[in-house]
């Protein structure tokens, strides 16, 4: 017999079960319309009867149906009775299948309930009953259904089987955007995209386009950059996710453009009516402040007012600006000097060194804080870290020059009213008696009176300063030299303000009317320092030294330079014209210092570019003339071999394809490769008419006697080379041997030894032009220990003021500029430019050779060579370098 406990608590589980399944059984009578209604809304939404629906109707018959639905159901559950315990009880017995209902017994009571005797009795009686009850169940509901149930329930479950058959792939779809309003489903064409993205300004580029598919590798775009998309064929707004929104636009009933920023790393998704129309991988590079440092100690130049001020900048995309903050260390808020630092267009890593002339300034001669400032392109700033050091100042000679700057001095700095500084200028005026420093000094001291015009008390700064160069000038080189120095500072000062003018007016500066005030004053300017030239010329010459012509090409050597500021100027290129006159001012300021040994310095290096100048011309003249000796020996050679071939075959052609691949090189103009050289086999030479040979000698002997001559030019010319760089030119040697291999292939009438020899020669010759070029610039050109110097533009250098342009990722240059180089090298350097200033070729191989291809048939014979190239590369069976060239050589056709 069963435990009596449990079989009590399982008939209680069982009693819950049966009573859930009474009230699902009574449910079905309640739910059955709802269900309906459900089922009816599905087969709609399968056969996209909402969908095609406007969405806001959609929505309203969704409501409809759908409520109508939930309406019904709700009411029919809150009507079901609850079931009773005999319900439960009876159930469990059919269920079961026990007779006699035996669960009857645990609801009756016995008649005598109060006897406890017989209490007692009736509960063994029960626990025996329950405990004889055996395996108990409950089965799964089932409602009553009338004929006309069963019917119309398989006709709506064969109808939603049928409508799932048909839609395939999409009915989930399209449930979904059946009970969704506002989505589309998969049968529905996808819109088409165009996007792409736009680079910000600072970044220029192409435009990146992408893909309506998923992208395979994020696209990597700078900061700011702008995503565009077109969208075409939608019904509904796009939705734009992971960029901020720039602008909506919505270009026709189904057409619509989207303008985003990009501003982090993400992911960028595009939608439509709940459907993905693109999806981007987007990696954006962050566009950080500039990185911006000292390169070093900024210091006073050595023998020199300038400072040096080192420096170093980075960022991605590029530096716009650079310049020097430079205050009193310790004060916030005072004065102020900022130093503009040029830069080398915008470079993304730069480093070089400015010297600029602040000189003028009050901070001159005191110890400075300064911290660089730099802007990048996309307007992002950073300041380095602060360093103090020494700024450099002039040392005036004269003492009342000495007492006119430390007063400017006070008077800039606010250490010293106007009025005081007036009082005393009147005191300096009685320690001279100088009439051309008594005027100035005493407009000076009108110009800080309290009734002086507004204004004027501004320009007394500058006034002062030019009155000390003048007063030390006058001591130093007496009263000509220093009227000669004063009038080319005026006319410098004159066109620094035209130019400041024009740039101030913009496009207007550029009117015919400005250039021309600028063309007078530039003309002003040069007319002052061919004085200042002359003086220094007159100087040297009571100094005992001859000063040679300075080279340059047109009558005053300032010409060139004055044009070329003159250019920038009208162009627009204010910055540049700026830097052209900081260099004509930092030559007129070293022709003020000159002293007598930097005249001999100035001296021997205009007789070294001389003799230099003559080295070139000469090597010039020797390549032209071993050019003839080539084209001598050449047509000799193929005089001789068109006798030796037959009749028939004497129309100048030769076979192309019995030509080794490095002839066919050299037909066309290109030097093969050495390793061609050696991996072509040797050809036997071709034939010749001994005859033709024999009638050729006279001329061979004129070209040996002519080569022998060249021989010792090339030695003389090569020791010259050497005595005045002081460095050894090896190829003039490498020449001298070649050529007397071509001589004893004259003498032995084997012309093609000789053209070969001779062709060595010319390249030897190159080689030589170029190890000179390099030995003169290396400062081997009598330069001295000092460099080259800038009195003159003929000569070079860019002074020592020369401020250096940094370039990305390498050192700024300070040494010679093209505008203010050397006129020789100058000049050579432009005659080996096209008209574009693209270089046409190194050293002297585009000027030094007069040897050409003959042009008669030249592009059929270049079209037959193209073939036989071809031809020969697809020959598997040459060496692997050879078809490795071949490739390479190819691709230029």
């Amino acid at each position: 017999m069963a435990d009596p406990i449990a079989a009590t608590a399982r008939l209680v589980s069982l009693r819950r079960r049966a009573r859930r399944v009474l009230w699902w059984e009574r449910a079905w009578p309640a739910l059955r319309w709802s269900l309906l209604l459900a089922a009816f809304y599905g087969l709609a939404s399968l056969a996209r009867i909402p969908q095609s629906l406007p969405d806001w109707l959609h929505t309203l018959f969704e409501l409809l149906v759908l409520g109508t639905a939930l309406w019904l159901g709700v009411k029919g559950l809150r009507s079901i009775p609850q079931p009773t315990e005999a319900q439960v009880d009876r159930r469990i017995e059919r269920d079961s299948h026990l007779a006699y209902q035996p669960l009857l017994t645990l609801a009756d009571r016995p008649a005598y309930a109060g006897n406890g005797e017989q209490a007692a009795i009736w509960a063994q009686h029960v626990h025996r009953v329950v405990a004889s009850l055996g395996p108990l169940k409950v089965g799964f509901p089932k409602p009553e259904t009338t004929t006309g149930e069963k019917l119309g329930l398989a006709s709506v479950t064969v109808a939603l089987a049928a409508a799932v058959a048909l839609s395939g792939p999409h009915s989930l779809s399209r449930l979904h955007s059946g009970f969704v309003p506002g989505v589309d489903d998969d049968s529905v064409p996808l819109p088409s995209v165009q996007a792409w993205i736009d680079r910000p300004s600072y970044a220029p580029g192409a435009p990146v386009f992408l893909s309506q598919t998923q992208q395979a590798k994020p696209v990597t775009v700078p900061q700011g950059a702008i995503l565009n998309a077109t969208i075409t064929g939608a019904n509904g707004r796009p939705v734009l996710r992971g960029a901020t929104s720039l602008s909506h636009d919505r270009l026709d009933e189904k057409s619509w453009s989207e303008k985003a920023t990009l501003q982090q790393t993400g992911t960028i998704t595009l939608s439509s009516r709940g459907r993905t129309l693109g999806f981007w991988r987007v990696t954006v590079e962050p566009d950080l402040p500039p990185v911006v440092s000292w390169d070093g100690k900024p210091a006073p130049q050595k023998d020199d007012w300038r400072t040096s001020l080192p420096w170093h900048v980075k960022q991605s995309y590029g530096v716009a600006s650079l310049d020097a903050e430079i205050r009193l260390p310790g004060i916030s808020k005072g004065r102020m000097l900022r130093v503009p630092i040029p830069l080398d267009g915008h470079p993304k890593d730069a480093k070089g060194e400015a010297r600029p002339d602040l000189s003028s300034d009050p901070f001159a001669g005191m110890d400075v804080e300064g911290r660089l400032h730099a802007t990048s392109v996309s307007g992002r700033e950073s300041l380095s870290d602060p360093i103090r050091f020494h700024l450099g100042a002039r040392k005036f000679t004269d003492p009342l020059a000495r007492a006119i700057v430390s007063l400017r001095r006070r008077l800039m700095l606010g250490q010293e009213r106007p009025q005081q500084a007036a009082d005393e200028l009147k005191l300096l005026t009685q320690t001279t008696t100088v009439h051309p420093v008594l005027a100035p000094l005493g407009l000076d001291i009108a110009s800080l009176q309290h009734d002086a015009p507004e204004g004027s008390a501004e320009q007394v700064p500058g006034q002062l300063w030019a009155l000390a160069l003048y007063l030390d000038d006058l001591r130093r080189d007496g009263p000509e030299i220093a009227d000669a120095a004063a009038a080319v500072r005026a006319a410098q000062q004159s066109v620094q303000q035209q130019l400041d003018h024009m740039r101030e007016l913009g496009e207007k500066g550029h009117s015919l009317a400005e250039q021309e005030e600028l063309q007078r004053r530039t003309k002003d300017l040069k007319d002052a320092l061919n004085r200042r030239m002359q003086l220094l010329f007159q100087k040297a010459a009571q100094s005992g030294i001859m000063m040679p012509q300075s080279g340059t090409s047109s009558a005053d050597p300032w010409s060139d330079q004055m044009q070329r500021l003159q250019n920038d100027a009208s162009q627009g290129h204010g910055d540049e014209a700026l830097r052209k006159l900081q260099q004509m001012e930092d030559m007129a300021e070293h022709m003020r210092q000159a002293t007598p040994e930097d005249l001999k310095a100035l001296a021997a290096q205009m007789k070294a570019q001389e003799e230099a100048r003559a080295q070139r011309a000469a090597l010039h003249d020797l390549v032209h003339r071993e050019t003839m000796l080539l084209d001598h020996a050449q047509a000799r050679l193929s005089a001789a071999r068109k006798a030796a071939l037959p009749p028939d075959q004497q129309d100048g052609h030769e076979d192309i394809s019995q030509m080794s691949t490095a002839d066919l090189m050299r037909q066309l103009g290109m030097q093969p490769p050495p390793d061609m050289e050696q991996a072509t086999p040797a050809k036997p030479a071709a034939p010749t008419d001994p005859a033709t040979v024999a009638s050729q000698s006279p001329e061979r002997r004129t070209d040996h006697a002519f080569q022998r001559a060249l021989e010792r030019i090339d030695n003389i010319l090569g020791r010259r080379v050497k005595d005045l760089t002081g460095k050894p030119a090896t190829a003039f040697d490498k020449a001298k041997a070649d050529m007397q291999d071509a001589r004893k292939a004259l003498a032995d009438r084997h012309d093609d030894e000789a053209a070969t020899a001779e062709q060595k020669v010319l390249a030897d010759l190159s080689e030589a032009g170029k190890q000179m070029r390099q030995n003169q610039k290396s400062g081997g050109s009598g330069q001295g220990k000092g460099g080259s110097l800038s009195f003159i533009p003929s000569m070079g250098s860019g002074g020592s003021g020369q401020q250096q342009h940094g370039a990305a990722g390498q050192q700024g240059d300070g040494g010679d500029q093209p505008d203010a180089g050397d006129d020789d090298d100058g000049d050579e350097d432009r005659k080996d430019q096209d008209p574009l200033g693209r270089k046409l070729g190194e050293g002297q191989n585009g000027k030094d050779s007069d040897a050409h291809i003959p042009d008669r048939n030249a592009r059929d014979r270049a079209r037959d060579i193209e073939r036989e190239l071809r031809r020969r590369a697809s020959d598997r069976t040459r060496p692997q370098s050879e078809l490795d060239y071949l490739e390479r050589l190819l691709k230029s056709f």
